[in-house]
């Protein structure tokens, strides 16, 4: 919760906190946390940024949209079926 966080979970917080007012800081810091662990962006047990999480800081969310439906688009191209479900994602 220091200036030293990366960039991606301190979008991930403000993103967090507009969507949800009356949410404190500490409960969207854990939420962001978690989920950038999941997907890989942060390291497991840490809130340190992983290569894949610090390319995507520097990235606006427009971008980051774009790189992940190319990524959808090129696993249903070679026959992968999508099961997951971006509606909760950040």
């Amino acid at each position: 919760m220091a200036d030293k966080d990366p960039a991606i979970l301190r979008k991930a917080v403000h993103s967090i906190m507009d969507e949800n007012p009356g949410m404190s800081k500490d409960s969207a810091y854990a939420i962001g946390t978690s989920t950038l662990q999941k997907s890989g962006d942060l390291r497991k047990g840490t809130d340190d940024a992983t290569d894949k999480g610090k390319r995507r800081g520097e990235m606006s969310k427009a971008t980051r949209a774009k790189t992940r439906a190319k990524k959808y688009k090129i696993e249903r191209e070679r026959g992968k079926k999508d099961e997951r479900s971006t509606s909760g994602r950040l």
